[in-house]
């Protein structure tokens, strides 16, 4: 072989060696790469399975106490009587001594907190004088709810707790409310615990501001003052971006260096008060060897060739192993079997393409959380194995069910009849049902289900988009019947209601935008006259309210004035009247108008705020209007809340000028005795009195409405009758020595300008 020869082989075998070798490394590269990738997946999951794991245990915790407090509520409840002291019977049948520091019941809408402590009866207490945390868990219950509190600091004990608050029922109705003081010793214990596979994290408990509740005892992080963002390990601007998630409720990860080693951050949100877990791994620097990953780089040619190819046939049947896997995931439910939601959605379509006369339903299982506790988690997943066997055995071949979540199942039946849906549905409940028996448990297992029927048929060959709006919206018909089938102790069933719906609808929308609507001044002045018996001139009126929207459509007072009264809002609406009224006043004042006296209602709310004569007379200042002119109308059920506290409110406002009315008299349980206890300026009989021209066959009621009068006048109280609505009420009203008359009979409620120019003019007030 000559020289030229040689040196062309070796140049071929060079290359040759060049690209095995850069192939060699490239594989190399890739499979580090992929290793180290797989292997940061597998940590991040391990991690998260391990976090999951801790707020598991503390959400059980939480579950657990508000559990054993409903339990405790129980034995003060419904056949027992509404009492503290039935609180050590229950507190000895659920080994619950060392639960709560304190527990204590306080009855509805009252400030008497009854407090037991070890089982003894403490000292009464009152609510208002407690940390705010307290009051807000019980007034919660009150509306029946069960709440957790915020961390706060007990005076009484000398150390950090919280306070849960559950509703106490009688026969059905919130009678009052449980309470319970918790260390934290029990979360700290939580959090220093390790997993069920034996690993420690450090986790530290935070709220939304990202101050510190508790922590475990490892903690690399809980020196920061307090307060999370108070440590330097982290920049401003990823400060910035911890602040965003945790106000938006989202997990986040990121990392921090201390002592030259980074350490993964795990943010994760608890369900509840905004709550955070902050996980530290503080072993992020045990990886797998490095050795092996170098180890690869030198294996032989022939050893490289032969597991690649061992790892192709291998990668193969993993990968079709792993693609079997993925469908199940994307698909079916890992418990039972079942097609999971999405798989559902889709099978749903594809039916509704084909024949759209069919219903969804959605079953959901009755206090199924305590099932877990009951029977145990094992025969907990067995009865969804079972429902979902039965579903299996009980759909048509046309028919589709699926399990989502812990306990929900979805049912497509091939039926648009609601009757017979219904029937479809029950025999599900009843089978459902049966299952306790056959577990030999006494406990029952009771379904409430939300069922949609689609009312319109889809045209043939409809379009994709029109059948899946079709099936979305059967879905969340569906779901929202399911919401509206919740109440009940027993099996229930309730159909999509477009009348509630629509309801529920207006509700979110004047809740979500009375604010804005008030800022762009949408509620309008609207007054409507009262007239003077006395010389038949009209000269005082009542402020009502109107919400017309920019596009001219109203919203009806009886629509949105009991949600104001529900949410509170009605506080600054009124405060917002009382300032139109007074901006009215002012304007034909400047125009040469004589004022008149106009009555404005104030809620139960504003009418104990403590800066409340403090605004009024701020407002009626900034106009300067003359406080006379002003009547503060109030409700008969706030004077009989406390008559006492209320005449204090009232000698102030009477100080400062205003005028009280108390309005609907004799809509509810009015007492004479009011009149005479309240220091009030004018009281208003309800319309009731006049409705139907009852006075005029009722001997008795005219005797009534005399004698109130007369009495009224004696008290030297004026008086307003609601309600008259022909020459025949007015003359009647007129003659027992009523003052005042109002109702559509002389107006109805006008705009400020209607009213302007058909009852005032310059110099004084026209007649009626």
């Amino acid at each position: 072989m000559n020289e030229k020869k040689l040196q062309r082989r070796i140049l071929k075998i060079t290359i040759l060696t060049a690209a095995v070798s850069s192939l060699l490394v490239f594989c190399s590269c890739v499979l580090i790469y992929y290793m180290t990738t797989a292997e940061r997946t597998s940590y991040q999951a391990q991690m998260q399975a391990f976090i999951n794991e801790y707020k598991i245990n503390i959400e059980r915790q939480f579950d657990s106490d508000i559990g054993a407090l409903e339990t405790l509520a129980g034995f003060i409840s419904d056949s027992r009587i509404l009492s503290l002291d039935n609180l050590d019977e229950g507190i000895r049948a659920n080994s619950g001594q060392d639960m709560f520091y304190r527990l204590g019941y306080c009855e509805k809408d009252s400030d008497e907190l009854k407090i037991s402590l070890s089982k003894n009866m403490g000292e009464d207490e009152r609510l208002s004088q407690q940390n705010i945390q307290v009051q807000n868990v019980v007034r919660e219950a009150w509306e029946g709810k069960a709440s957790t509190s915020f961390k706060f600091m007990d005076e009484t004990l000398g150390e950090n707790v919280i306070a849960y608050g559950v509703p106490v029922y009688n026969n059905g109705q919130v009678e009052g409310s449980l309470l319970g003081i918790k260390s934290l010793d029990t979360f700290e214990e939580i959090l220093n615990r390790t997993t069920l596979s034996q690993i420690s994290i450090d986790v530290d408990w935070v709220n939304q501001s990202g101050e510190y509740i508790t922590w475990s005892s490892g903690s690399f992080i809980k020196e920061s003052m307090g307060n999370i963002f108070n440590t330097r390990i982290f920049s401003q601007e990823e400060k910035d971006v911890i602040r965003e998630k945790m106000a938006s409720g989202e997990a986040y990860t990121t990392e921090f260096e201390r002592e030259g080693k980074t350490y993964p951050l795990y943010f994760e949100p608890l369900d509840r008060n905004g709550w955070y877990l902050v996980c530290t791994d503080k072993t992020s620097e045990i990886r797998s060897p490095v050795y092996f990953r170098f180890v690869i780089v030198i294996i032989t040619f022939l050893v490289i060739i032969t597991l690649s190819i061992f790892s192709i046939l291998y990668g193969g049947r993993f990968l079709r192993k792993n693609n079997r896997q993925l469908i199940g995931l994307a698909y079916y439910d890992p418990l039972t079997g079942s097609f999971n939601l999405h798989r559902f959605r889709q099978e749903v379509r594809e039916l509704l393409s084909m024949d759209s006369g069919y219903s969804i339903a959605i079953l959901n299982i009755r206090h199924f959380r305590y099932m877990n506790e009951i029977f145990g988690k094992d025969q907990a997943d067995g009865i969804l194995c079972s429902i979902a066997h039965i579903l299996k055995n009980t759909v048509h071949e046309n028919e589709r069910y699926c399990r989502y979540m812990a306990d929900e199942f979805y049912v497509f039946l091939n039926t648009d009849d609601p009757q017979q849906a219904r029937i479809r549905v029950m025999s599900i409940m009843e089978a459902v049902g049966r299952l306790s028996e056959n577990m030999n448990r006494t406990y029952p297992i009771v379904l409430y289900s939300g069922i949609a029927v689609n009312p319109d048929p889809l045209p043939k060959n409809a379009d994709e988009s029109l059948v899946e709006k079709t099936s979305d919206t059967l879905i969340h018909r569906a779901e929202f019947a399911l919401k509206h089938a919740h109440a009940g102790q027993e099996n229930t069933v309730v159909f999509y209601d477009e009348s509630i719906y629509q309801a529920e609808n207006l509700q979110n929308q004047i809740e979500s935008t009375m604010k804005s609507a008030l800022d762009q001044g949408e509620f309008k002045l609207y007054l409507q006259p009262k007239k003077d018996l006395r010389n038949g001139k009209i000269h005082s009126g009542e402020a009502l309210v109107r919400w017309i929207r920019e596009d001219g459509t109203m919203i009806y007072p009886d629509q949105f004035i009991p949600i104001f009264e529900k949410n509170g809002f009605c506080a600054e609406l009124d405060l917002y009247m009382v300032e139109q009224v007074c901006r009215q006043l002012r304007r034909w004042m400047d125009e040469g108008y004589e004022p008149i006296t106009i009555s404005v209602n104030q809620s139960k709310l504003l009418f104990y705020r403590s800066d409340y004569v403090q605004k009024l007379c701020q407002i009626t200042d900034k106009y300067h209007i003359p406080r006379q002119y002003i009547v503060l109308e109030i409700l008969e059920g706030l004077a009989a809340e406390s008559i006492e506290e209320l005449n204090k409110n009232i000698s102030v406002l009477h100080e400062k000028g205003f005028k009280i009315s108390l309005d609907d008299f004799g809509s509810g349980y009015s007492s004479l005795n009011l009149l005479a206890r309240l220091d009030i300026d004018e009281v208003k009989l309800d319309r009731g009195f006049l409705a139907g021209d009852q006075y005029m066959k009722n001997d008795k009621l005219k005797v009534l409405m005399k004698n109130i009068i007369r009495l009224a006048e004696e008290l030297h109280i004026d008086t307003v009758v609601e309600g008259v609505e022909s020459r025949d009420n007015e003359e009647f009203i007129s003659c027992i020595g009523t003052v005042w008359g109002q109702g559509y009979y002389y107006s109805r409620p006008i705009s400020a300008g209607e009213f302007q120019k058909e009852y005032l003019e310059k110099g004084g007030c026209v007649s009626g």
